[in-house]
């Protein structure tokens, strides 16, 4: 077994409880609400900066060019594609994000999480952060675009983001490069960058509700 596929074991329980969070469920099922998801295009779009200084770090740190080179790939993604989504989503949204301090602060775990680790365990830290957000919107997201009642416009539009081919291949990358992390990295290192990661995405979720 691969040491992403042990990974995946491993944190199999970790994933289900991000998977069954409110967020997810309610955009599944078409019912999240226009001021969460307000909420939500705010917070997330700030962790999209979260996400392309980790790629940009990771990009210099990479152990070789092809590395470098996805990495340079992703960013670009996030600054552009990513960039222009949230700019039209956000300008025809039918209401502002409406958070507290307190949700704010909750929300901002995420990002504290992931740079945090990136800081202490450089670039093998960075491949398995990644590796578990990503893994868990990839599967949500397809979940929600085979079965789900995804509301139209732009919650859809997030969804099948997550759910193309470019993204799939794109968590493939992660999973070649945790496999590629060396065996002087613990199993327990990436035990807790990976559910660590989960949690925190689970408490960024939530704070869009609150």
């Amino acid at each position: 077994m691969t040491r992403s596929a042990q990974l995946l074991s491993a944190q199999a329980n970790a994933l289900d409880r991000a998977l069954a969070m409110r967020f997810v469920r309610e955009v599944h099922a078409g019912t999240i609400s226009d001021q969460a998801y307000a909420n939500y295009l705010h917070l997330e779009e700030g962790f999209v900066v979260t996400a392309a200084r980790l790629h940009g770090f990771a990009a210099w740190d990479a152990p070789a060019w092809p590395a470098v080179r996805r990495n340079g790939v992703a960013l670009h993604a996030l600054v552009t594609e990513q960039a222009e989504y949230f700019r039209a989503a956000r300008a025809g949204w039918p209401m502002p994000a409406k958070l507290g301090a307190a949700a704010s602060q909750r929300a901002q775990r995420l990002s504290e999480f992931a740079l945090d680790a990136a800081r202490a365990g450089g670039y093998p830290a960075i491949m398995t952060v990644l590796f578990a957000a990503e893994t868990l919107y990839l599967t949500w997201c397809t979940r929600a675009r085979q079965a789900g009642s995804v509301p139209p416009g732009p919650v859809r539009d997030w969804v099948a983001l997550h759910a193309a081919e470019p993204f799939r291949a794109g968590v493939a990358a992660l999973a070649e490069q945790v496999d590629l992390i060396p065996p002087a990295v613990a199993d327990a290192a990436l035990a807790e960058w990976f559910g660590g990661m989960l949690e925190a995405e689970i408490a960024f979720h939530d704070a869009v509700f609150e």
